[in-house]
């Protein structure tokens, strides 16, 4: 009997080790997924690399906009193209204004596009010269190649002192959002994705759906003025997401005034 019991109190210390390790492999899993979530454009946190750029960079990096006011920045990327015109459209139905980050080499391509946004009172920004992740480049080879490219060729069409950048993909460091700030350019993240450009992310409702669960005041919401599949889909939800957002009391501003 001794023995026996013996044999048992064994198998238990067995049983709650392994249980114990395979909790701890768990959580380690999960965390691990939470910050690697953290560091794409993954909902729902904002990543913690867009929050301390925020808070160390004066006012030249905006995450997020003033949680005391009922206010939201929908911003749109990688125009300008056929996309950005049925966007703008939808946009003055509610009398909304939105951001547009363009791609400097995009611009030539659609100049009648730049003169309805401007028209319009939209704000026009910067998205690089040909969407490149800048993560890696020097100081100089982004402002020259990259930013400054693309402010030049906006203003060739009429659009002047480009203030705002948003990095293609997020990929930016606090020493180049620094270096940018000493040309009075201001970087722009977000603070909630749609995920328009994945497929399998981007069918109907399921847009709108993230943006209904994760709304807060100052909100910068990225979006993509370009067809990465399901546009009719898009369009639709960028509906209900201004019919919801009205309804519950929130106006539709620019990156300019989001602060």
């Amino acid at each position: 009997m001794k023995i026996f019991k013996k044999l048992l109190l064994l198998i238990f210390v067995v049983f709650l080790t392994n249980f114990s390790k395979s909790e701890k492999n768990g959580a380690e899993k999960v965390n691990w997924k939470i910050n690697s979530n953290q560091k794409n454009d993954s909902l729902p946190l904002i990543p913690n690399q867009f929050l301390d750029f925020q808070k160390n960079s004066q006012g030249f990096c905006i995450t997020k906009g003033d949680s005391t006011k009922k206010q939201i920045a929908l911003t749109f990327d990688d125009g300008p193209t056929e996309v950005s015109k049925k966007i703008i459209k939808i946009l003055d139905r509610y009398n909304a204004k939105g951001t547009f980050f363009w791609v400097g080499e995009r611009v030539k391509e659609n100049p009648n596009v730049i003169n309805i946004a401007k028209k319009n009172g939209h704000l026009i920004a910067n998205h690089s010269w040909n969407h490149e992740n800048g993560w890696t480049f020097s100081n100089e080879q982004l402002w020259q190649n990259q930013v400054e490219k693309c402010n030049t060729e906006l203003s060739n069409y009429g659009v002047k002192n480009v203030r705002y950048f948003r990095p293609p993909f997020g990929a930016i460091t606090q020493n180049q959002i620094d270096f940018l700030a000493s040309k009075n350019i201001k970087t722009v993240l977000w603070s909630i994705t749609t995920n328009d450009w994945d497929p399998k992310e981007n069918k109907e409702g399921q847009l709108f759906e993230k943006f209904k669960n994760y709304i807060h005041n100052g909100a910068v919401v990225l979006m993509h003025d370009f067809d990465y599949s399901n546009l009719d889909a898009k369009l639709k939800d960028l509906e209900k997401m201004l019919q919801y957002g009205i309804k519950n009391g929130y106006k539709f501003v620019t990156v300019e005034t989001i602060l």
